[in-house]
């Protein structure tokens, strides 16, 4: 795992994070310590909401498990590529907001 050139591993301390079967498999893995319960420095936690947003939204609530695939499905794939470029490009702000704030809330 260690070998792969450019990859960042975000660590958050979720419970399938510190499983001890996962803890042994990352064990020669270079991490970086991220705070716990960090949605501001996870793009996907943005694009969640979004999705979230656009289903609270949505005329006819999924009331199947199919329906709601399809209404996320469609979410997602309604999303601007330049919003998630903008998600990608303002990662290096979220970080450097987290580390002046110690973890803290960013606002992002």
């Amino acid at each position: 795992m260690n070998s792969i050139q450019g990859g960042v591993f975000q660590q958050d301390n979720a419970r399938r994070h510190t499983a001890v079967v996962t803890q042994h498999v990352l064990q020669s893995v270079d991490m970086w310590s991220w705070p716990a319960r960090s949605p501001d420095l996870s793009p996907i936690e943005h694009v969640w909401d979004i999705i979230g947003r656009q289903l609270q939204r949505h005329p006819q609530p999924a009331l199947t498990v199919p329906v709601l695939t399809d209404q996320v499905q469609q979410a997602w794939n309604s999303i601007p590529q330049t919003d998630i470029r903008h998600l990608h490009d303002k990662m290096h702000a979220r970080l450097h907001a987290s580390i002046q704030n110690s973890g803290g809330y960013t606002g992002y």
